[in-house]
Order: structure tokens, then sequence, then C-alpha cells
């Protein structure tokens, strides 16, 4: 089952609430990465102050998918559209949550942070790995406004961001 067969199926689980609309922001490039995507929405989609989760993956430019033969290859056109749509997204959202594998952070989950914050919408984040034996640029690190001890996404209170800084080292 691919990942985002996965992602439709945990998607169809969701239990319906009225709540906050998260941007599930997060990396699917490896292993860790996607199992932190699909455990993360999963717990968001039950979370009593979540309303709606928008995973990116799961709004493909025309349903396409770029990555052939294993390899991520888009095209322009697929690019361009992607940006778009994850733009409005975000501007759609209340909040972002941002998923970091600490070994090997992704770029576009980091830009998306910092589109985030600087359009006033908080940021959470959810680090998985060892942030003193990789640490994390101090950008993203000082961006989110709570940085999660760990999954703790499905009794979260979106209602009630209080201020939670950053644990590990900074580059």
């Amino acid at each position: 089952m691919t990942l985002i067969n996965e992602l439709h199926a945990i998607a169809e689980t969701a239990e319906h609430h009225e709540g906050k609309t998260i941007y599930l922001a997060g990396g699917w490039f490896n292993p860790l990465q996607e199992k932190i995507l699909k455990d993360s929405f999963s717990s968001l989609l039950r979370n009593t102050t979540v309303a709606h989760v928008h995973v990116p993956l799961l709004h493909q430019y025309q349903g396409s998918n770029p990555i052939v033969d294993g390899e991520f290859n888009p095209d322009q056109e697929w690019a361009t559209a992607t940006f778009d749509d994850d733009v409005n997204a975000i501007d759609n959202a209340d909040i972002v949550v941002a998923l970091l594998d600490a070994k090997d952070q992704d770029t576009g989950t980091i830009w998306e942070m910092g589109y985030a914050y600087a359009t006033h919408k908080p940021v959470v984040v959810l680090t998985v790995g060892d942030t003193f034996e990789y640490p994390i640029n101090l950008m993203p690190a000082q961006g989110a406004i709570h940085h999660l001890e760990n999954n703790t996404l499905a009794t979260f209170d979106f209602y009630e961001i209080n201020k939670r800084f950053y644990v590990g080292k900074t580059i």
C-alpha cells in the first residue's frame, strides 16, 4: 500500500468535531518521516479541538503523484500548482502543525513554518529524534509557539496554545 493510500485510509477513520483547521506540514521522504506523518495525522483526527486536517500529500495537483520509479521528479506545472495550493491551504488554516525529523529535516516543512510565522499563524512543532545530536536551525526552533515534548497531538488543546520553548541544540 502506498503512503497516499495509507493516508486516505486514515482519513476514513476521522471523527467529526468542532474545532480548528490544521495544516499538517511534514516530510515524507524516508520511512521515519512517513511514520511520523501517518501517526500525527491519525492523532489529529481524534483530537476534539480539531475540525479538519489538511495533509498536502492528499491534495496533489490533478491527483497526480510526482514519484516515478521511486524518484521524486515533479515537472514545473505540478511544482507551481502544488506550491500555490499549499500556500492557499496555509492561508486557510488556523494553525500549522510541523513535523520535524531531527536527523533529516525537510526544507519544505521549514519553509512552510516560516510562511506560517510570517502570516501570523501559530506554529506547533513535533520533533522526533535527538535534538542534541541533530540540532535544529535557530529560525524554526524559535519560530514555533509550542514545541511538543512527545506526540500528544491527540489530546493537545488547540484552543489554548501556550508558549513551550524548544529543547535541544540550535545551529
